[in-house]
C-alpha cells in the first residue's frame, strides 16, 4: 500500500479514519453503559494489547459515547509509580462537584 494514503498511523491516541473491526468492543460498551443508566450492575472489561494497536483511542470513544448519554466518566492513565488514590481523588472530586452542581 502507499505509505501516503495508508490509514494505518500508530500513535499514541491518534484517532484512525475509521475503527474498523472494534465493532463488537463497542457494543460491549454500549451495553454496560445502557445497564449503568437503568442503575444495573454490568460484567467489566479491560482492553489489553501492545502498544499502537488503538487502546487508548477506543477509551476516549467509549468517554464520547458515554458523555454523549450525559453519564459522568474521565480518562485515567494510571502509572506504576503513583499510588491509585491520589490518582482517583482529583476526578472523583469533580464528577462529585459536578453532580452536586446538577441537583442545585
Amino acid at each position: 500500500m502507499d505509505d501516503v494514503r495508508n490509514p494505518f498511523a500508530p500513535g499514541a491516541g491518534n484517532q484512525p479514519p475509521e475503527l474498523a473491526g472494534r465493532q463488537a468492543i463497542l457494543q460491549q460498551a454500549q451495553t454496560i453503559l445502557a445497564r449503568v443508566e437503568q442503575g444495573r450492575h454490568a460484567k467489566s472489561f479491560m482492553l489489553v494489547g501492545l502498544r499502537g494497536v488503538g487502546k487508548t483511542v477506543l477509551l476516549n470513544r467509549i468517554l464520547e459515547i458515554a458523555e454523549e448519554r450525559q453519564l459522568s466518566a474521565h480518562m485515567l492513565e494510571a502509572p506504576e509509580e503513583k499510588p491509585l488514590p491520589e490518582l482517583l481523588v482529583p476526578p472523583l472530586r469533580k464528577i462529585l462537584f459536578r453532580l452536586v452542581a446538577c441537583r442545585a
